[in-house]
């Protein structure tokens, strides 16, 4: 998984954003939403995470430079797997069936097939009329 793009060092408003958001984020859907979701109580510990990351985003940006770079990472393993799972996923549930469907059904849409009593498979064009402010 390995790759050779140069990761840029992240703006001060960027690990801001990071900060501001994330912690807002973790403190207030882990810590209320989903709980309340689910008629729990609030829980503790995801303020104890958000809060810190909220104020540091706010006060000193620099110092989240560290986790800024793992949660980027995360997030780009992330992308790698699901980017394969979602594209797998298509092919087998869309291009496979239609491939399968036009074979039974004998559609051959590059028409490939061979034929014995042809010459040549070249098929010739019908020229269309010569406009440049419209080529293709």
């Amino acid at each position: 998984m390995a790759n050779n793009v140069a990761h840029p060092v992240p703006s001060i408003r960027q690990l801001r954003e990071f900060g501001l958001v994330v912690g807002s984020l973790i403190a207030v859907v882990f810590g209320w939403l989903l709980p309340a979701l689910h008629r729990h109580p609030p829980i503790v510990w995801p303020f104890w995470v958000g809060i810190p990351l909220f104020i540091l985003g706010l006060c000193a940006p620099s110092l989240l430079r560290h986790p800024y770079r793992a949660w980027m990472a995360l997030g780009h393993a992330l992308g790698w797997v699901n980017g394969r799972i979602v594209l797998g996923v298509v092919y087998w549930v869309v291009l496979q069936p239609i491939a399968l469907v036009m074979r039974l059904s004998g559609h051959d849409p590059l028409r490939r097939r061979w034929d014995p009593s042809a010459s040549t498979y070249r098929e010739l064009r019908k020229p269309g009329s010569i406009n440049l402010n419209t080529p293709f």
